[in-house]
């Protein structure tokens, strides 16, 4: 069994008051946030083993941005990144990524897989436009053909094992059910929620799709295979899932780093769909309460 920490859109270098958000934002605060994240792993009587990040760690691709992260995101485990549209703000912010922080990327490169003894995290970044790995206000997020075939490929060379995918763009819509609205809300592209439902009624051995992008905690189904979203790290209550997997195991936990921090925070109680109902929060039983 493995323990591995799942949090996304922290956006470190925006503004707390400006851009989509869900809930009151203070990336001014991620590094006490990042710090009393580290408290909490260094607590865990079972280890934890790496940190994924969801993707949109910066808010833009500027040099600047990406060598703050490099210097934030430093924590007693590693920590891996899943591009997100605003990591990709620039034409040449891949480049820039692989050369100012590679310790985000397995290998150096942008599409990985984490591995271990009966799983395999696949992390294959989203794509925003007809420019791989660029994002300029145009948002039809869809995997490139050469990274689903290389995908594919991995499933087909281990069945028998648990394979999760991780991209930032969310598979799913949020349902009605959670916000109260009439209609799904924060739909995905038609072009990504096809690929990803063709892939897992295909292989079944995925067991769970994790994105970020919304800001939203929820939880659906394709199939047996979950699909995960996370609310943004940034923005109250601090928010992280706990996830475990082996061969025959997957679960998920929500966390909030709240009760931890010593400054003052806003909610928004008109909007607490975002940390989604209990069925959104987790699934299965965690061995270790924590």
């Amino acid at each position: 069994m493995t323990r591995f920490i799942f949090l996304t859109d922290t956006h470190l270098g925006a503004r707390n008051d400006a851009g989509y958000r869900q809930q009151p934002r203070y990336v001014d605060r991620l590094p006490i946030l990042l710090d009393r994240l580290e408290i909490w792993i260094r607590a865990q009587e079972k280890p934890i083993a790496f940190v994924l990040h969801g993707g949109d760690m910066v808010e833009s691709a500027s040099p600047g941005l990406l060598q703050a992260a490099a210097e934030t995101f430093r924590l007693s485990v590693p920590v891996y990144l899943s591009l997100g549209n605003h990591d990709l703000t620039t034409s040449d912010a891949l480049r820039r990524w692989l050369s100012v922080a590679p310790q985000f990327f397995s290998d150096g490169d942008p599409v990985f897989t984490l591995s271990g003894e009966d799983w395999r995290v696949h992390v294959v970044p989203s794509q925003w436009c007809e420019v791989p790995f660029f994002w300029d206000e145009v948002q039809q997020p869809h995997l490139l053909p050469e990274h689903r075939a290389w995908l594919e490929a991995a499933l087909v060379a281990e069945p028998g094992i648990a394979h999760l995918l991780c991209t930032h763009a969310a598979t799913l819509g949020v349902p009605p059910a959670q916000t109260g609205f009439d209609a799904p809300y924060h739909a995905p592209s038609p072009d990504l929620r096809n690929t990803i439902v063709d892939l897992v009624h295909r292989y079944p051995q995925i067991k769970g799709v994790l994105g970020g992008h919304n800001h939203i905690n929820t939880h659906g189904t394709i199939a047996q295979t979950h699909t995960i979203t996370a609310s943004a790290f940034s923005e109250t209550p601090f928010e992280f899932k706990l996830i475990e997997v082996s061969r025959d195991r997957f679960t998920m936990r929500t966390l909030a780093l709240l009760p931890a921090v010593r400054f003052g925070v806003d909610y928004r109680w008109d909007k607490t769909f975002v940390q989604g109902r209990a069925c959104d929060r987790g699934f299965g039983e965690l061995e270790t309460e924590s």
